[in-house]
């Protein structure tokens, strides 16, 4: 087990009111949809945050936008690079093609072909680099030194959180009742932009994360009380897989302090909780995008008498036709 790294300047509700207003053109504000079908079944109002409406198809374009716009301007002309499970290397690439600055992005072996297609589509250099996220990212600060090349944490970056914090502020705009966020967790960007934006305006706000139950690091960590490795194994979620390198400067921290429960799904939950989604939701979402409903399907979340639920749906970067398999292989079509 590794201790965490001392904590950094934290990033404040200012920080992330100041990337609401820099990625104004390339991030969209998403919608905040009323889930229907799943309020009947969990017995309170659950909506869904649909940053499947993103440009990329997930919310990470959010902290990528904010990340390189926040770079002087003769380091963000030299180009960006990144590791990535998938998501964050779209929406780097895509960011990087709307200011005309080139980008690299390195995936490990484990990355679905989907999403390295997407990342070559919008014009990056694809780097292949061994069989998990750790060799990848081992390989992309290696290829930063080398070529001069910014390097952009997919979560471990003060304006990459700063960035996903948006999703709060519209939320709490949209919905200002909700008093319960259910948000993906892997290396926990995402939920402590959140967290940070949600706390600072609603300091009672319950805060959820989810995870798959195959390697998932930063719920080992906080458990562990320091960073740990984890195996990383192929899974239905795969945008929340991989490791938390070192140093860990932020959201291990951020985790720890912010988070009121981490929920662990099953592969079985995520698929059934995918299904759902198409079913009963009309939404195509990526596993690690689905893990949300599945808390809420699975029993493993209980909601609080009176609970208002807003639910992130993170992403839709998958095969159509592994949605149609997972539907079949559960009877529901």
């Amino acid at each position: 087990m590794r201790p965490p790294s001392p904590p950094a300047t934290p990033i404040s509700l200012d920080d992330i009111r100041a990337a609401q207003e820099r990625i104004r053109g390339l991030a969209v504000e998403t919608p905040l949809k009323p889930a229907y079908a799943l309020s009947d079944l969990v017995g309170c109002p659950v909506r869904l945050k649909l940053e499947t409406a993103q440009p990329t198809g997930a919310f990470k374009l959010r902290g990528a936008a904010n990340a390189v716009l926040s770079l002087p301007e003769d380091a963000r002309q030299r180009g960006v690079i990144t590791m990535s499970s998938g998501n964050h290397g779209q929406a780097l690439a895509y960011v990087a093609g709307q200011l005309g600055i080139p980008s690299v992005i390195c995936v490990s072996e484990q990355v679905p072909q989907a999403k390295v297609d997407g990342i070559r589509r919008r014009g990056a250099e694809v780097v292949i680099a061994g069989p998990d996220q750790d060799v990848a990212t081992e390989r992309a600060l290696h290829l930063a030194a080398e070529r001069g090349l910014s390097f952009i944490s997919p979560f471990d970056e003060a304006s990459v959180i700063a960035g996903q914090g948006t999703i709060a502020l519209e939320i709490l705009e949209q919905a200002p009742s909700v008093d319960t966020l259910i948000v993906p967790l892997s290396g926990g960007g995402l939920i402590s932009g959140i967290g940070v934006a949600a706390r600072a305006l609603r300091p009672n706000i319950r805060l959820i994360g989810v995870s798959q139950q195959l390697g998932p690091a930063m719920h080992d960590s906080i458990r562990a009380g320091g960073i740990v490795e984890v195996e990383e194994e192929p899974s239905l979620a795969d945008a929340l897989q991989g490791g938390l390198p070192e140093p860990n400067r932020y959201t291990f921290a951020l985790c720890r302090d912010l988070i009121d429960e981490i929920v662990l799904l099953s592969e079985e939950e995520i698929a059934e909780a995918m299904v759902w989604a198409l079913l009963h939701e009309r939404q195509v979402l990526e596993g690690g995008g689905a893990v949300g409903i599945g808390a809420l399907l699975s029993g493993r979340l209980a909601p609080h008498v009176g609970d208002e639920i807003a639910v992130v749906l993170s992403g839709d970067n998958l095969d159509p036709r592994r949605l149609v398999h997972l539907a079949q292989e559960l009877d529901e079509i």
